[in-house]
């Protein structure tokens, strides 16, 4: 099997859905050799903030001389940033020698009456394959859903637990109050592992910084030698997609804001830093998401917002959001294409009908909100 067949395949397995439970990735890890049990992991669970936590220790991890794997969700600007050892993507070679295998095993389990594992599932046991014969000094890992019965929550000892900024997000999944969420979140808690939980005081990025220095501080007192690089590698982190700027003239920005929680980080990070700048939004969200308490939270914060329908099965059109959005702000504009929308904004902004340009909702429309602006700003 080559990449692309791989790739194929891969695509294919989205017809399992998403599946919450540990009995078909334990058989399927079983199958393989159980890699996981050769990680040294520190493991991520919570509704915001996972990524960038991951991003600041996984820095700091670095600037000390540590290999580092890291494997986090979605995948946003390219297919292979989800699995990497020291800021490297897994090559296309490594993804078709792993995918092979991962087939071939899914498809046995199939013939012996069990369930075909889920594309989550596969990619999980395929970032832990490819860990294991890294031999690396540590592992970030990030729940994909919850915690409790994540596929990978599957470690029997684990370095560290990091359970970041909690709220409502796949209620249907997890509960419907913080209290059943943070109860299912805690469950990557194992056999007395120790625990860091995010704090609430300071922005979004003040909080995730000062959850990684205390995972940090965990492990330097675990033996790893940490303390003299934590400044720098703060200080170097860079996490696409989270408040990312990708032009400065006109000031254009970028945010995973996907669910109410954080949402209202990015309200309060713009009463922070851009009080009397006027913004135009764009904005493009998930059927799935509390997308009208969303609007709700930061809808009269822009001057005007345009709408957009991501390229996402999942996806709300931009028409259902922006009547949802009329309710907050009567300056809302349902767009066609993000083309358009981008398009719009930017000559809303050569024309000072605004200041700058925040485009944020489904992680999933980041990678075309940053092709359409470079195509766009460039001709």
């Amino acid at each position: 099997m080559n990449y692309k067949e791989a790739r194929e395949y891969l695509e294919s397995t989205n017809k399992y859905g998403s599946i919450l439970g540990l009995n078909t990735i334990k058989e399927l890890l079983k199958r393989i050799g159980n890699p996981q049990d050769k990680l040294k992991v520190v493991h991520f669970a919570g509704t915001n903030g996972k990524g960038s936590t991951m991003a600041y220790l996984e820095s700091t991890l670095l600037c000390a001389g540590y290999s580092v794997g890291k494997y986090n969700s979605p995948v946003v600007f390219d297919e292979r940033e989800n699995i990497t050892v020291d800021k490297t993507p897994i090559s296309e070679e490594d993804v078709a020698k792993y995918i092979t295998t991962l087939k071939k095993v899914s498809e046995e389990m199939v013939s012996d009456g069990l369930n075909h594992p889920t594309r989550f599932e596969i990619e999980t046991a395929m970032a832990f394959m490819f860990f294991a014969e890294a031999e690396l000094d540590v592992c970030l890992i990030e729940c994909g859903m919850g915690g409790r019965d994540d596929a990978t929550n599957v470690f029997e000892d684990k370095l560290l637990a990091v359970i970041t900024n909690i709220s409502l997000d796949h209620t249907k999944e997890l509960g419907d109050t913080i209290e059943e969420i943070k109860e299912n979140k805690e469950g990557i808690i194992k056999n007395g592992c120790p625990v860091v939980y995010s704090g609430t005081m300071g922005s979004i990025e003040e909080i995730n910084q000062e959850t990684a220095i205390r995972a940090a501080e965990e492990l330097q007192k675990q033996g790893f030698k940490l303390k003299k690089y934590i400044n720098e590698g703060i200080a170097e982190t860079y996490w696409p997609g989270r408040m990312e700027t990708i032009c400065e003239e006109p000031l254009f920005i970028i945010d995973g804001a996907h669910n109410p929680g954080a949402v209202l980080k990015l309200r309060d990070y713009i009463d922070l830093h851009f009080t009397n700048k006027t913004i135009t939004f764009i904005m493009g969200v998930l059927a799935d998401k509390d997308f009208a308490e969303e609007a709700n939270i930061i809808g009269k914060k822009a001057t005007k917002i345009y709408t957009i329908t991501p390229n996402n099965s999942r996806g709300l059109s931009a028409s259902g959001l922006s009547d949802v959005i009329s309710e907050y702000n009567d300056n809302v504009v349902s767009t066609k294409s993000i083309e358009e929308a981008v398009e719009s904004a930017v000559r809303d902004v050569q024309t000072d009908e605004s200041d700058m340009i925040i485009a944020f909702g489904s992680l999933s429309i980041l990678k075309d909100i940053k092709e359409a602006a470079n195509k766009i700003l460039n001709s």
